[in-house]
C-alpha cells in the first residue's frame, strides 16, 4: 500500500504557535467525534460515515466496528468537547475539499474537515479520502495507546538477551516460556488471555505468502504453545480465510496477517494477528504472533493492544 502517497493527497496543516497553550486531548480509544448536523448525520452523509468508519474488523469472530462513533451537532461543540483526540467535522454549504489538522484544540488530536455544497459532494470528497483517513486516525490510536502502555511497562530483558529486540509491553505481562529463538508473553484476564509469542527463522529471498507464515505459526504453536490437554494445541483455522497486507515497522519490510485460531476438539478459538518482520541485516525473519482467547467477550481492545506493542518495535545493535 503506497500509504505516504495517500496521506499527501490531503491538506495537511500543523497548529505551531508557541505563544497558545494547548490542553491534553482526551477521549476513548478508537473514538472519532462526529460534529455535524442532525439532518445531514440522519441521512445519506451519516449512512456514508457510518459504512466505511464502523465496518466489522476482519479477523474477529464477531462484529465489532473500527471505530466508535459519537455525533456531535455543531451548536454544541465548544468548551471540553472540542477536546475530543479524533474529530471529524462536515462542514455544508461550503466548497468541497479535505483537511486535516493536527491538534487544532488539543494535542494530540487529528481533525478531519469535509465539506461540500451538498450531501452528495460531501460524501464524494469522503469517499475519495476515506482511505487516508482511516489510515492517519488508527496511526494516531496506535501512538495513543503505545504512550499509554509507556506508563508501566515490564522491566524484563528476556527479547533482548534472545533475539537483540525492544518491545514496550505492559507489566502486567508475564513471561509464559523463554527458549532459544522463541519467547511467550501472556497477560491473564477474567475470561482468558491475551498472548504474544516471538519467535525467528532464517531469511530467504523469496517471498512470504499465507500458507507460509501459517504453517510458520502452527509449526511453532505446536511445538511450544500447548493445549488444554495432552496432545492438543493451536493451530490456525482455515475455514476463516487468513488475510496479509503489506506494512512497515520503522523501517522494515512487514507482512501482516489476521485470522482465527482454533484448538480442534477444545471447542477453543479466536482472534490472531501476526506480524512478519524481514531484518535483512541479521538476516532472518522475526515472528510476533498474538493471539486472544476471551470467549463470550469483545475482543477487538486485545487484538488493538497487541498490535501496539508489536508496532513499538525496536532492534537494537
Amino acid at each position: 500500500m503506497k500509504k505516504l502517497a495517500l496521506i499527501t493527497a490531503l491538506a495537511l496543516i500543523s497548529c505551531k504557535n508557541d505563544t497558545k497553550i494547548v490542553l491534553a486531548s482526551s477521549g476513548n480509544l478508537n473514538e472519532i467525534s462526529i460534529v455535524v448536523e442532525d439532518q445531514l448525520w440522519e441521512g445519506s452523509v451519516g449512512k456514508a460515515l457510518k459504512s466505511s468508519l464502523t465496518k466489522s474488523i476482519y479477523g474477529l469472530p464477531q462484529h465489532e466496528p473500527l471505530f466508535k462513533l459519537r455525533q456531535i451537532p455543531p451548536r454544541v461543540f465548544t468548551g471540553f468537547v472540542t477536546k475530543s483526540r479524533t474529530i471529524i467535522k462536515i462542514e455544508h454549504n461550503k466548497p468541497k475539499q479535505t483537511k486535516l489538522i493536527a491538534n487544532q484544540y488539543a494535542a494530540p488530536q487529528t481533525v478531519v474537515i469535509i465539506s461540500g455544497m451538498n450531501s452528495k459532494e460531501i460524501i464524494e470528497e469522503f469517499k475519495k479520502h476515506a482511505r487516508e483517513i482511516i489510515y492517519k486516525i488508527k496511526a494516531g490510536e496506535i501512538k495513543e495507546k503505545q504512550r499509554r502502555i509507556r506508563k508501566a511497562l515490564s522491566s524484563s530483558q528476556v527479547l533482548d538477551s534472545i533475539f537483540k529486540i525492544k518491545l514496550d509491553f505492559p507489566s502486567i505481562y508475564r513471561i509464559a516460556r523463554a527458549d532459544r529463538d522463541f519467547v511467550w508473553i501472556r497477560k491473564d484476564t477474567k475470561s482468558g488471555s491475551v498472548n504474544l509469542s516471538v519467535s525467528q527463522i532464517p531469511f530467504k529471498r523469496k517471498p512470504l505468502d499465507v500458507s507460509t507464515i501459517v504453517a510458520t505459526r502452527d509449526s511453532m504453536s505446536k511445538q511450544k504453545i500447548p493445549g488444554p490437554t495432552e496432545n492438543t494445541y493451536m493451530s490456525t483455522d482455515l475455514q476463516y480465510r487468513p488475510v496479509i497486507s503489506q506494512a512497515t515497522i520503522g523501517s522494515k519490510k512487514t507482512i501482516q496477517t489476521k485470522g482465527l485460531w482454533e484448538v480442534k476438539k477444545q471447542f477453543m478459538g479466536g482472534p490472531f494477528i501476526n506480524f512478519s518482520v524481514v531484518d535483512s541485516i541479521n538476516n532472518r525473519i522475526l515472528f510476533f504472533d498474538g493471539f486472544v482467547y476471551s470467549p463470550g467477550t469483545e475482543k477487538a481492545s486485545y487484538v488493538f493492544e497487541l498490535e501496539a506493542i508489536i508496532k513499538s518495535l525496536k532492534i537494537l545493535n
